[in-house]
């Protein structure tokens, strides 16, 4: 695949005249990581944002209490650290880990501030994937505030979606251990599993070596938001 064929499959970049991405094919940096690898550290100066190309790659904030919370996973394609290149402080708001081998294309602050005065179609679309970002952050505090299966509904979820728009072979397949599933929801590993072994026992979900199974994605959305967890 060409590099202008790679940028039109980028959200931030739909429908954006093929003069702006050759212009942008001619200025972007090419970067490739391996699993584990650091791709943007939290608290560093932010001076260029990712387009994801390949790969998937790991949020996670660390808050002032020195607990780490994981946000969630980005499949490609996909857009990484616009907000601190948006902002005036500049500073990166968390971490982002390769979980796979990953490539992005790098733009740099100045290139980017050009390239939204010229081209408004690149604004709208960035307008766009930060309101879907508020609204799904939005249904997040909702789920997580009711009960553990609300929050683990819509994780598994809504991963499950962006593994099936990613085209991801076997998308119902989850890669997230116990631990995972802990950092991504805050909570403990006792209340983990044993709300994990209720939705095993309603033939919603299996835990296995691989990660977590949803045998049932729709009923996993039919969850009820306002029990109270199991065993409480």
């Amino acid at each position: 695949m060409s590099r202008l064929e790679t940028l039109k499959r980028n959200p931030l970049l739909r429908d954006v005249p093929d003069a702006a991405l050759t212009e942008l094919a001619g200025i972007v940096t090419e970067r490739h990581l391996s699993s584990g690898e650091v791709l943007i550290s939290q608290d560093d100066r932010g001076e260029a944002l990712h387009l994801l190309t390949e790969g998937v790659v790991r949020i996670s904030r660390v808050s002032l209490g020195s607990r780490e919370r994981v946000m969630g996973d980005v499949y490609a394609p996909g857009v990484l650290g616009e907000t601190a290149v948006l902002s005036l402080s500049s500073e990166r708001s968390a971490t982002v880990t390769a979980l796979t081998p990953v490539t992005t294309l790098m733009l740099y602050r100045d290139h980017f501030e050009q390239l939204l005065r010229r081209y408004p179609r690149m604004l709208w679309n960035l307008s766009r994937l930060l309101a879907e970002r508020v609204t799904f952050l939005n249904d997040e505090l909702i789920a997580f505030g009711m009960n553990t299966e609300a929050a683990l509904s819509h994780v598994f979820t809504n991963l499950y979606r962006q593994r099936v728009q990613a085209g991801v072979p076997r998308p119902e397949v989850l890669p997230l251990s116990t631990q995972d599933i802990m950092l991504r929801i805050s909570s403990s590993r006792e209340t983990v599993s044993r709300v994990m072994r209720k939705l095993e026992k309603q033939n919603l979900v299996r835990m296995g070596a691989h990660g977590v199974t949803l045998l049932d994605p729709d009923g996993l959305d039919r969850i009820p938001l306002d029990l109270p967890d199991a065993g409480e």
